[in-house]
C-alpha cells in the first residue's frame, strides 16, 4: 500500500507551515525471478522495472495544483542503478547519465483543464503500448520492441486533457539536444536534429478501450511512430489489439531516449499483436500472438544495407503465455513463457542480441508494490 506523507515532520521544521497543504506518496516495485532463454545461461532477471518515486501536490486553490514527481531505477539483483528491463541487444542498462530516469517533472493540474508537465515524462507511446499488451510491455512475453518507440523522453513538456464522456487527448513536445545546432563530437547521426512531437486520442467507457497515437523522435532524422490499440471487456476476460509502425531513419546517442543504439541502423517496421487477459482464480492469466515485418535495415551514417539484410522484408513470430497469482493485493509471483520464431540469424540478432532463428524463453519470480 502506497504511504502518504503530510506534513513530514523534519521538512516542516524547516519550511514552515508551506509544507503542510501538500501532499507527498513515496511509491516503488521491487521485482526479481530467474529467467532461462535459448543461447543464455539461467540469470536474474524481472518482469517489471525496480523503483522508488516520489509524487506530490499542493493545493493552489480554486481547484488548481501543482505536482512533481521524481522516480529512479535500480537493479534488485545487484543494487546498481540502472533498469534491468531493457530489451537485450538494445544497448546499456538504463540511461547512461540519467539519474532519475523513471520520471523528473513539475507542473500543474486542473479537473477543469487537464495537467500539464514539464521535464522527463512517459512518451505518449508508453501508455498506448501498456494499455493492451496483456504483459504490460514486461517479461519475455512483452510485444516486440520497435527502434524508435521510447518508453520516456527528456527535455519535454507533456499535456493530458481532461475526461468528457470517455474520450482524452495528450499533447507532447520534446526539444532536440543539440540546441546549439552544433554537431556532437562522436554521436552517431549527430547531423540530424529535430524537435520531437506527438499526440494521442483515446476512449475508455464500458465494454471498450481504443487509442491512437503519432510520435517524432526528437534528434531523429525525422523519424516517427504510430500505434493503434483496442480493446473489449467482457465477463472476466479482455481481448486486444496492437498495431504499431515505425519509420527510423536513425538517431543519434543524446540522453533522451530509452536505450543507446550505437550502430545507428534504419528501418521501417510493423509489428501487430493480439493479446488476451483472464481472471482465473486469484491471478490473471495473459496470452498473445504477434507479428513483426522488419524491412529496409540501413545503417542510415553510410546508407549502406546492414549485414545479413540484403534482399526484402524479415518475418518474426511470437507466441506468448503466462499468469499471475495474487498472493495479496501488493505480492505477486509470476511465471511467462515465450517462443519466438525469426526468419533469420541476423533477425535474431536484431532483435534480441542473439545470432540465432528462434528463441524459447522461461521466466519465474515474485514481485512486491508499495
Amino acid at each position: 500500500m502506497k504511504r502518504k506523507l503530510i506534513a513530514l515532520a523534519v521538512l516542516a521544521a524547516c519550511s514552515g507551515g508551506a509544507l503542510a497543504q501538500s501532499n507527498v506518496t513515496i511509491y516503488g516495485v521491487v521485482d526479481t525471478g530467474y529467467v532461462k532463454q535459448t543461447g543464455r545461461d539461467v540469470y536474474m532477471g524481472t518482469n517489471q522495472d525496480n523503483k522508488i518515486g516520489f509524487r506530490g501536490s499542493e493545493d493552489l486553490g480554486g481547484g488548481l495544483k501543482a505536482i512533481f514527481q521524481l522516480e529512479r531505477r535500480f537493479d534488485l539483483n545487484d543494487g546498481s542503478i540502472g533498469n534491468s528491463s531493457i530489451p537485450a541487444g538494445r544497448g546499456a542498462k538504463g540511461d547512461t547519465g540519467v539519474d532519475w530516469d523513471g520520471a523528473a517533472n513539475m507542473g500543474l493540474e486542473s479537473s477543469t483543464w487537464g495537467k500539464i508537465r514539464f521535464g522527463r515524462v512517459n512518451e505518449l507511446s508508453t501508455e498506448t503500448i501498456r494499455r493492451f499488451d496483456p504483459f504490460y510491455q514486461y517479461g519475455v512475453g512483452a510485444m516486440i520492441y520497435s527502434s524508435q518507440r521510447s518508453a520516456r523522453v527528456s527535455n519535454t513538456a507533456r499535456y493530458d486533457s481532461p475526461t468528457w464522456s470517455g474520450f482524452k487527448f495528450g499533447l507532447l513536445y520534446t526539444l532536440g539536444e543539440n540546441t546549439k545546432g552544433n554537431p556532437t563530437a562522436g554521436a552517431v547521426g549527430a547531423d540530424k536534429d529535430n524537435d520531437g512531437y506527438g499526440i494521442n486520442l483515446s476512449y475508455d467507457n464500458g465494454p471498450f478501450q481504443g487509442t491512437a497515437n503519432w510520435s517524432r523522435t526528437s534528434d531523429s532524422d525525422d523519424s516517427s511512430v504510430w500505434n493503434i490499440g483496442l480493446g473489449y471487456k467482457f465477463g472476466p476476460a479482455r481481448v486486444t489489439l496492437l498495431y504499431e509502425d515505425t519509420d527510423n531513419k536513425g538517431y543519434r546517442n543524446n540522453g533522451s531516449i530509452n536505450y543507446k543504439n550505437t550502430t545507428n541502423p534504419g528501418t521501417d517496421e510493423q509489428v501487430w499483436m493480439l493479446g488476451l487477459e483472464w481472471d482465473i482464480g486469484p491471478g490473471q492469466l495473459d496470452a498473445s500472438v504477434q507479428y513483426a515485418r522488419l524491412k529496409d535495415v540501413k545503417n542510415r551514417s553510410t546508407g549502406a544495407t546492414m549485414a545479413g539484410f540484403d534482399g526484402g522484408s524479415r518475418d518474426t513470430y511470437k507466441y506468448a503465455l503466462g499468469y499471475t497469482y495474487n498472493l495479496s493485493k501488493r505480492t505477486s509471483v509470476y511465471g511467462q513463457v515465450s517462443y519466438t520464431d525469426f526468419d533469420d540469424k541476423a533477425t535474431g540478432n536484431y532483435y534480441s542480441g542473439l545470432e540465432r532463428d528462434s528463441i524459447a524463453a522461461v521466466q519465474v519470480g515474485m514481485t512486491h508494490k508499495f
